[in-house]
């Protein structure tokens, strides 16, 4: 169990009338299965887990646990309150998680101190009977990581590592150097993936790995064994596509992405809009040149 390589953030596909598609779900986690990737997290913020009713999140964790016996399976189980954080944990670690991705609560963001989030964490690992990874990710909760928090919450025995999504390589690297060896810390930013390895980070959760794993995979195993010239040209490949379906169009860009690349993207869940038919060439381009790279 760990974060020491590549694991997509699983979207979750939707029917046309907005309904889960399991099939859609479970077929797309048959294909990425032997492509190298070193885990799966279900619920996280590409699988549009803000937007899920409990049953639904439920469901998927259990869908995910069926097609993957043997795999490593996160979860993300974070929600507003640290009661309802505890309760859902437990819950997907009932269904066969092997660890929760557990998000800042960002609500009452003024009010999230680091004091507010090192009890948060704290009390949510107490309770969990499994490990938890910390997660922040200010692009969608608009609350910046306490620089010293990572290190005050390393020594619980129930505390994995961290997933820190912000881009900027220098806080990641700061983590890094602030917490244990045993503490992984994994880059949830693809465009800088290559700098975040540099900077002592174990792996990647990577929303790009949804639709071009192999290369995003290439990317880390060339910087494993060295290569870095390699993985400097897979990082410049991966980039555009990575931004394209991050950034630019968000979910609907990443799930056009795995359509076109042969998976099942699904619709998105209004309120999000579905992706405009004039990007779908741009990303389609995008996708053959990041998967070009691997000759």
């Amino acid at each position: 169990m760990s974060l020491g390589g590549v694991v997509p953030p699983l979207v979750t596909p939707f029917r046309g009338d907005g309904a889960v598609d399991l099939s859609a779900f479970e077929a797309n986690l048959e294909l990425l299965t032997d492509t190298g990737l070193a885990g799966f997290l279900v619920l996280g913020s590409n699988g549009e887990a803000a937007a899920l009713e409990e049953s639904e999140k439920l469901a998927l964790v259990s869908a995910a646990r069926r097609a993957l016996p043997g795999g490593f399976l996160l979860a993300g189980t974070g929600v507003e309150s640290t009661r309802g954080t505890v309760a859902l944990t437990r819950k997907a670690a009932d269904l066969g998680a092997d660890a929760a991705l557990v998000v800042t609560p960002h609500f009452y963001r003024s009010r999230m101190s680091e004091e507010a989030l090192r009890r948060h964490f704290t009390a949510v690992a107490d309770a969990s009977p499994i490990p938890i990874y910390l997660y922040s990710v200010p692009a969608f909760t608009g609350l910046a990581w306490p620089p010293g928090l990572a290190a005050s919450l390393a020594g619980h025995p129930r505390i994995a590592g961290m997933k820190e999504s912000s881009g900027d390589v220098g806080l990641l690297g700061r983590i890094v150097d602030s917490v244990p060896g045993d503490f992984e810390v994994a880059s949830g930013n693809a465009p800088t993936f290559y700098p975040a390895l540099c900077a002592g980070a174990a792996g990647g959760v990577l929303a790009v790995a949804n639709c071009a794993p192999r290369p995003t995979v290439a990317l880390h195993g060339a910087f494993r064994a060295g290569d870095h010239s390699r993985a400097r040209h897979l990082q410049k490949a991966l980039t555009p596509l990575a931004v394209a379906v991050t950034t630019t169009w968000g979910v609907a860009g990443l799930k056009a992405a795995m359509d076109l690349a042969g998976l099942r993207g699904g619709a998105v869940r209004a309120p999000l809009l579905p992706l405009p038919e004039t990007a779908r060439e741009e990303i389609h381009g995008l996708l053959d040149g990041a998967h070009a790279v691997l000759g």
